[in-house]
């Protein structure tokens, strides 16, 4: 991890606090410091909890390109969010739960439209 620390700083956009405490960074902080980790290397499976809500629209944009790029290169990524578009944007299936049971499961457009129309 020591090897990736530039890229990490860099991504996460946390130059100006690399001297903080992590305990005293704000939840957005954390999250984007969580992010760069966890994508700074290529695991087979990623799981994202919705990281693309934290930070501005260009933090975000940043976000969806590198998750779009490890699909891209064969990355399995389970994206858990609220955001319609967002799931619409970025994934081909989806499971609808409702209360941590399966309400449907499939193509992202019926998926979606049925969260929609719940």
């Amino acid at each position: 991890m020591a090897a990736k620390y530039e890229e990490i700083m860099d991504f996460a956009e946390l130059r100006d606090f690399e001297h903080v405490a992590i305990k005293n960074f704000s939840s957005g902080m954390t999250a984007r410091l969580g992010f760069a980790v966890a994508t700074s290397v290529e695991p087979d499976i990623l799981i994202v909890d919705e990281v693309l809500g934290v930070g501005d629209f260009r933090f975000q944009k940043k976000c969806a390109d590198r998750i779009g790029a490890m699909i891209a290169r064969g990355v399995t990524v389970l994206l858990v969010s609220h955001g319609i578009d967002t799931i619409r944007e970025m994934c081909t299936r989806a499971i609808l739960l409702d209360k941590g049971e399966g309400v449907c499961v499939g193509d992202v457009d019926e998926v979606c439209a049925m969260y929609g129309d719940g």
